[in-house]
């Protein structure tokens, strides 16, 4: 019986097992190394750690994890999880386990747009997250490919780096006079027209074509991405959601299911940086700790 089980060993998993184990608990970390920011070629604004890969940053965090005997790690891929009475058992592909309580920190479940040329170039010289790759695209003639009701917030905030971009999206009809005014102002071209094809070379875009037949030269872009946390896993339990699909939780990451959290990205319908995914982990895996000596006394 472990004190908790970590499903994802990511930042926020690390981080999690991290804590866990400072606090005696016995713990077990399953990640079956299949992370979303595996196209990232460098990871930014992680305090101390600003320009290492992904994988450095996995390593170093799980030597520090491997430094505490009430934490252990193995590489497997969970295909069940259930709730019997006041335990858990997790099935992964070759063994069940029980644990007193769960963390979620598998992150997002990421779907790209089917557009020819994204896969090649994703984590090169395109993008979803202005914070985490605006500078690398500092005064790069820039292309944002969104869904209506983004390009707005989209445009305001890629201003900040760049003072040649182009818009595209299916619909501008949600923009305000005031908003094209700042459009305007910026310099900022509008494509009523998706994308279909990003030409690159090795990943390095250099020409946007669109649906309309317009072509345009361009050399980074940042694109809407869709993500969820519907994982087949978590098809046992029946826990509570908000509208858009993301996980009900309480101040502290605890589901509608008790004993059950959810840390990290998993937390949110929406990507974030992986110092921010670390800090909750921590934050998240304290309240773990915390309340299994309440429950143990």
């Amino acid at each position: 019986m472990f004190d908790c089980i970590v499903i994802g060993g990511g930042p926020a998993g690390l981080a999690s097992a991290l804590t866990l184990g400072r606090a005696l608990k016995k713990t077990l970390v399953i990640d079956n190394n299949n992370a979303r920011n595996k196209v990232t070629r460098k990871s930014h604004a992680f305090l101390t750690q600003d320009g290492v890969t992904p994988e450095e940053l996995r390593a170093k965090a799980e030597h520090d994890v491997d430094q505490y005997k009430d934490v252990s790690r193995i590489n497997d891929t969970v295909v069940k999880l259930i709730k019997e009475n006041d335990h858990f058992i997790v099935e992964t592909k070759q063994q069940k386990y029980t644990t007193k309580k769960v963390m979620i920190c598998t992150g997002l479940r990421e779907t790209l747009p089917d557009i020819k040329g994204l896969k090649e170039s994703y984590g090169k010289s395109i993008f979803y997250c202005p914070w985490c790759d605006g500078y690398e695209l500092k005064n790069k003639s820039l292309l944002i490919s969104v869904q209506p009701e983004q390009v707005k917030h989209m445009a305001l905030l890629l201003s900040n780096w760049s003072e040649d971009i182009v818009i595209s999206s299916k619909d501008f009809s949600v923009l305000t006079a005031e908003d094209k005014a700042f459009m305007d102002k910026k310099k900022i071209k509008l494509i009523e027209s998706e994308v279909t094809e990003f030409k690159h070379s090795d990943g390095n875009i250099n020409e946007v074509v669109f649906e309309n037949g317009e072509r345009i030269p361009r050399s980074g872009a940042l694109i809407g991405v869709k993500w969820d946390t519907d994982f087949e896993f978590l098809n046992g339990l029946n826990i509570e959601r908000e509208e858009n699909g993301k996980i009900k939780i309480e101040q502290f990451g605890e589901t509608s299911v008790p004993g059950l959290f959810v840390a990290g990205e998993s937390k949110d319908t929406m990507a974030s940086q992986l110092i921010d995914a670390a800090a909750n982990g921590n934050q998240i895996a304290k309240f773990v700790a915390m309340q299994i000596i309440m429950e143990s006394n």
